[in-house]
């Protein structure tokens, strides 16, 4: 597992979580696979940017070097023996910024957790089965989780959450994919990340006109994992009807009889105490 050395601090014992579908979870368990989507897939337009200061500090770089290739194009006999330069695939700098964040994005697949206490606002941001907040949840530390990822070409790391329009220009090629806006802070996400160099290359090398970009990657990426041996709890939404928990429960025993110890309604959920509690 390939280390981010801007990786932000948390405990190993921190509680992380995985709200998605029943379908989803029985594909995994299914499958004994792990599935990423693509960045560029996810709902957030800004995924893969960069702060205003990284666009700063390229100016001075472009500027400089336009100046230069200006000059070796309308007065070339000042360059003995140098070629006319070739037409510059970007000509703006923001053109440039957008075609490699948008690169950064097509190149990378991920799968996010939250890290935590369990959360209502997961529930109906992610969970969907048949009405708003109806699915169920993973739990497992982060600790396990990375050791599950332990022999997988992903980064485990927590999400920072800043400013873009202030603040330091980034240090790390996976700054962009592991960073998020400030207003996301409420997500806590931890990201398993898998990078595609080679991918990001290809799609930001020039071509001749006309030529096609090189193929997409494919929307999902799925990667060898266990379910069983990382889980520690399989929660059920708290808006789940008694036919949905049923459904749950004969559905994944039917998969795995030895997590159905591990099914409970969420902490969140009416049906789990007693009347008038």
């Amino acid at each position: 597992m390939p280390k981010y050395k801007n990786r932000p601090p948390m405990a190993g014992d921190t509680p992380v979580w995985h709200y998605t579908s029943l379908d989803a979870v029985i594909s995994m368990l299914s499958t004994g696979r792990l599935r990423l989507t693509r960045v560029d897939q996810f709902d957030d337009p800004f995924e893969g940017s960069v702060p205003k200061q990284d666009i700063d500090n390229l100016v001075a770089i472009i500027s400089g070097g336009q100046t230069a290739l200006m000059m070796m194009g309308v007065y070339p006999h000042h360059f003995p023996g140098m070629s006319t330069p070739p037409r510059q695939r970007y000509l703006d700098r923001f053109q440039m910024m957008t075609e490699r964040r948008r690169a950064k994005i097509r190149a990378a697949h991920a799968v996010c957790w939250a890290a935590g206490d369990e959360s209502e606002a997961m529930w109906r941001l992610y969970c969907n089965d048949g009405r708003g907040g109806q699915g169920v949840a993973l739990r497992t530390t982060l600790a396990r989780l990375e050791a599950s990822c332990a022999f997988l070409d992903v980064y485990v790391s927590p999400v920072q959450y800043r400013y873009y329009h202030v603040g330091s220009a980034f240090d790390d090629e996976m700054d962009a994919l592991l960073h998020k806006r400030k207003a996301f802070e409420y997500e806590h996400e931890v990201r398993v990340l898998h990078y595609d160099h080679d991918q990001y290359l290809k799609l930001i090398a020039e071509r001749p006109d006309g030529a096609p970009p090189p193929p997409d990657l494919a929307n999902h990426l799925s990667l060898d994992w266990s379910l069983t041996d990382t889980i520690e709890e399989i929660a059920i939404s708290p808006y789940a009807d008694d036919a949905y928990e049923c459904e749950v429960r004969r559905r994944v025993v039917a998969r795995s009889r030895s997590l159905e110890s591990l099914i409970g309604l969420s902490v969140l959920s009416e049906r789990r105490y007693p009347a008038n509690f």
